[in-house]
């Protein structure tokens, strides 16, 4: 005899469970795929961001490994004020080095090469005997002069500067020497198609120098005692420095005077932070204008803020990140010789990943090897 029961499916009330659990599993594997996403997109982004300022670190470190400490040798780092806001009253300030420094073989004539002609150049490059004639014979002493110069960005809504490079022969008589006093104008402008552009988006450069009393054992520390490192450097002691522009121009204390040889650092510690354009479009904002006294700064989004420890730059100040919430950050106002002052409302919080390297600098350098 057949069975006759009938076939039993699903009832509306399991079919609604059914549906239920599946939309919340799908909704966890969305939120989780989600935040996947997230972190491997803020991931890439510090991973770019540290290559770039690994690079231009990688540059900057070689030229100031290869200082020459002979008496054709030099080094001054000073700190020129801007006005980046345009409201005619300086509002950063950012530093400048110039050194003389040893090269290679292949570093030289690239350089040479750079002040033929085209046609000459082109000529050379098929290994004609008359632009072989016009290359200079190679340099023995091996040096040539370098500076490094952050500028403004071209338009005053970016905080950022440009970081700038030059290099020239140190025998060459064609070009201003980037020593002499009046390289960079009143304006702290370089002649115009003098240097070339290393990178952009700078928010911050910091530079100490480890003078020969300096104590780094716990730490760098800038200040006037003996045992500090200080924020600029003048190889032989001319004041090339203006301290009256900045207190940055500050020279070490308890330098001592610089001889035929010139004076250079024990190290120097290089602190750079860079912020690109489209990372400015996600920065966070202010929700309420904010007093200079004020510790806590309430924000649209508290994700988008960087590390307890950080430094933010909100309008004009420079800060440091104490603590973090969802909706504020608590900071410590007036850092990096700026002032508290008055935020306004939808100010944006800019910031950087900080990228850090100490590099040693060789003492000594024998003059045999310049024929002086």
């Amino acid at each position: 005899m057949r069975d006759q029961s009938p076939v039993r499916g699903m009832t509306l009330v399991e079919l609604l469970t059914a549906s239920l659990l599946a939309a919340f599993i799908i909704t966890g594997l969305v939120r989780l795929l989600d935040l996947t996403l997230d972190m491997w997109s803020k991931g890439e982004v510090r991973r770019e961001g540290l290559e770039r300022s690994n690079t231009v670190l990688a540059l900057l470190a070689d030229d100031l490994r290869s200082l020459h400490g002979a008496s054709t040798g030099d080094l001054v780092i000073d700190w020129q004020p801007f006005d980046h806001d345009g409201d005619g009253l300086p509002d950063r300030v950012w530093p400048r080095l110039r050194m003389v420094r040893q090269v290679d073989a292949g570093a030289l004539q690239r350089l040479q090469l750079q002040e033929l002609s085209d046609a000459e150049r082109q000529a050379f490059g098929m290994g004609s005997t008359l632009a072989a004639d016009a290359l200079p014979m190679p340099d023995p002493t091996g040096l040539i002069e370098v500076v490094w110069a952050v500028l403004p960005a071209d338009q005053s809504s970016d905080p950022n500067g440009i970081l700038l490079r030059g290099e020239r022969l140190l025998d060459d008589e064609t070009r201003d020497s980037f020593l002499v006093e009046g390289f960079f104008n009143s304006s702290g402008l370089p002649p115009a198609g003098s240097l070339v552009e290393v990178g952009g988006g700078i928010l911050w450069l910091g530079i100490e120098c480890a003078t020969q009393t300096t104590l780094m054992r716990e730490g760098w520390q800038v200040g006037s005692e003996l045992t500090d490192a200080c924020t600029s450097w003048d190889a032989f002691g001319l004041e090339r420095p203006d301290s009256e522009l900045s207190a940055r121009n500050e020279p070490g204390t308890g330098m001592p005077a610089a001889d035929k040889r010139p004076l250079l650092p024990r190290r120097v510690r290089i602190v750079l932070e860079m912020e690109r354009a489209k990372d400015q479009k996600r920065r966070t904002t202010l929700l309420n204008a904010v007093t200079a006294n004020s510790t806590r700064l309430e924000v649209d989004d508290g994700r988008r803020l960087p590390e307890r420890g950080s430094f933010v730059w909100v309008a004009g100040e420079w800060m440091e990140v104490l603590s973090v919430g969802e909706d504020f950050m608590g900071v410590r106002r007036g850092m990096r010789e700026t002032r508290p002052k008055e935020l306004p409302m939808g100010a944006v919080v800019h910031f950087g990943k900080q990228v850090v390297v100490e590099i040693p600098i060789p003492l000594h350098d024998d003059d045999w090897r310049v024929g002086s």
